[in-house]
């Protein structure tokens, strides 16, 4: 008797673990696609086996097969077994659909959602992937939409906004989540990302920033919504356009009554993005507030940073550069030269030593500002304009001394780097390349992007015309002459480039030395020769790395300083139409598309 019993149960655990084994291999037939071999396994499996734990790679295969009848009649099996899993209704839905049965199908649908159960998101969620799988949308918005009804403490309104989205249907996704706004004022950061992200990745992108514009303009004109304002003024200036950001800043800083702490914030932005006459606007709003505004003293500071930022990028001219220094010394004269006030000490140096050539006085004035300032990057700032000064006045033992003493006190800091940078370019004038090549192979990885290219621009000037015979000497003549350049000495310079077109014809060395002699006859405004280079270079140097430059360059000029605006698009439309891998290709489309008379508040 025992062994009777005993030999039932080994039968019984033999047969377990046989049908155990064959779900197994049943399952990985079925993802490797054998779906022959793993459908007769499946038909060997007996009633024991949990008939979820093999139905999604049994069905797959059927449907695969087109065994339609097969994958409803297993479906069934399933509804049977859990008749309030709507998930399994609308998966025999589909596949009544597959078979041609669309009014079967439908029925299904239909009934799947009327299956949903209250108070249950999860199942809603559930059911709504289903439909997602088979790109059924219509019944995704319309399980949402049940969900919604059923689910009354739960918002389903983000997944019906991001199925908009995946349908294509852009007015609707945008009216989705304008009304998310309206409804709580909590949902604006992530409608705000939602938005930035869909708008920006999907097809035609610029309709879809103006359509946003426009629905946010109607409903602000309805509503008044500080919120959607909010939204419209980030849209400006994703567009860079600072002024309607300005505008509807101002707007919504008299509404709230915030004494100009969004103007300040948008000034700043403005004034990182050189839009210095908006950013002007914001702090001279500000300022107009009196001094009890608590951004009153910070406003005057970077109101004369950004217009001295402003005259810099056009051109100065030397009574311009004058009045600002007067200005400079009338606010000193308000706010006393403090801790407070270092930053506008350090940048009136700047504009003595890089633009006024007063380098006794600069030198003074970053004194001044590291005696009165505890903030060790200011500190490190104005020591490296100090050394810069010793560079340009001949001093390069002394300028070496103190980029040194910058680097080593600012140890793996973009100061640091930036200090080592032009310790690298001292030995580079001075013809010490190899060395120079060493330091900058260091700074290539610098996590200071600015750094990085530079090093690595010079690195490849240094590589790509060292060779044999005469091109150490013409390197170092041109090291020289970009020297003569740094220290002002802008006809010497000139002089020793001329000299290198003629004593090194041919070399490699040709296009950088027809570049270099451009830009500085641009600067000194004789316009029609710094043309002439430009026009040689793309002329006989097409095919190198200066080409594009040389372009846009050019381009820029007969924008802005000869007014022939024909010839100004015909060379932008060539940077888009040769060179569109260009640093320049975005300026220059933005460049053109002004030219053309596009309306360029339009985002781009």
């Amino acid at each position: 008797m025992r062994l009777s019993i005993f030999s039932l149960l080994f039968l019984i655990c033999g047969t377990v673990f046989s049908q155990s084994s064959d779900l197994k291999l049943a399952n990985k037939y079925a993802k490797e696609s054998d779906c022959e071999k793993a459908i007769e396994l499946y038909k060997t499996l007996n009633s024991n086996i949990n008939i979820a734990s093999y139905y999604s790679n049994y069905q797959k295969c059927l449907i695969q097969l087109e065994e339609y009848n097969k994958a409803i009649l297993l479906t069934k099996k399933l509804i049977n077994k859990f008749p309030k899993e709507s998930k399994y209704v609308a998966e025999l839905g589909f596949i009544y659909q597959l078979r041609g049965d669309d009014q079967k199908a439908e029925k299904q649908f239909k009934r799947s959602i009327e299956l949903l159960p209250e108070n249950r998101v999860s199942k809603v969620s559930v059911l709504a992937n289903v439909f997602y799988k088979y790109k059924n949308y219509k019944w995704v918005l319309k399980t949402y939409e049940k969900g919604q009804l059923l689910n009354p403490l739960h918002d389903f309104a983000f997944n019906i906004a991001s199925l908009y989205r995946t349908m294509g249907e852009t007015s609707k996704m945008i009216d989705a989540y304008i009304e998310l706004i309206e409804k709580n004022p909590a949902n604006y950061r992530n409608a705000q990302i939602n938005l930035q992200n869909s708008l920006g990745r999907t097809k035609g992108e610029t309709d879809n920033f103006s359509l946003l514009r426009k629905k946010l303009l109607a409903r602000i004109q309805k509503t008044n919504n500080v919120k959607l304002t909010e939204l419209l003024v980030w849209l400006f200036m994703q567009s860079n356009d600072y002024e309607l950001a300005f505008k509807y800043t101002k707007a919504i800083d008299k509404r709230l009554q915030e004494n100009g702490i969004r103007l300040y914030e948008l000034g700043r932005i403005a004034q990182e993005n050189e839009t210095f006459t908006t950013a002007i606007k914001c702090y001279d709003y500000i300022i107009l507030k009196g001094k009890n505004n608590p951004n009153y003293f910070n406003s005057k500071i970077q109101r004369l940073i950004a217009k001295s930022q402003n005259i810099i990028n056009k051109q100065n001219k030397e009574e311009d550069l004058i009045a600002l220094i007067s200005e400079y010394e009338n606010l000193f004269l308000e706010l006393g030269k403090t801790k407070q006030t270092a930053l506008l000490i350090k940048e009136q140096a700047y504009l003595e030593t890089f633009y006024l050539r007063n380098y006794f006085k600069a030198k003074a004035l970053l004194q001044e500002c590291i005696n009165v300032t505890d903030s060790k990057r200011l500190i490190a700032e104005c020591k490296l304009m100090l050394a810069d000064i010793h560079l340009i006045e001949g001093e390069d033992w002394e300028a070496i001394i103190v980029y040194s003493q910058v680097e080593k006190e600012n140890k793996e800091n973009p100061l640091g780097h930036e200090a080592k940078f032009k310790r690298a370019k001292i030995s580079y004038y001075q013809g010490q390349f190899d060395w120079a090549q060493a330091q900058l192979d260091v700074l290539k990885a610098s996590t200071t992007k600015l750094i990085a290219n530079n090093a690595m621009q010079l690195s490849l000037l240094i590589t790509d015309n060292m060779g044999l015979d005469t091109s150490a000497i013409a390197m170092q003549t041109f090291a020289r002459a970009e020297l003569l350049e740094y220290q002002n000495k802008k006809d010497q310079c000139l002089n020793s480039l001329d000299s290198m077109l003629i004593n090194f014809e041919g070399h490699t060395l040709i296009d950088e030395i027809l570049f270099k002699q451009a830009k500085i006859l641009e600067q000194q405004k004789k316009i029609h020769d710094a043309i002439i280079k430009y026009e040689k270079i793309i002329a006989e140097f097409y095919f190198d790395i200066l080409a594009d430059d040389a372009i846009y360059f050019l381009a820029k000029l007969y924008q802005n300083e000869l007014k022939d605006f024909q010839k100004s698009m015909a060379l932008y439309e060539k940077i888009l139409l040769d060179h569109n891998g260009s640093i320049y290709t975005d300026d220059a489309r933005k460049q053109f598309r002004k030219l053309r008379g596009d309306n360029l508040s339009e985002p781009l």
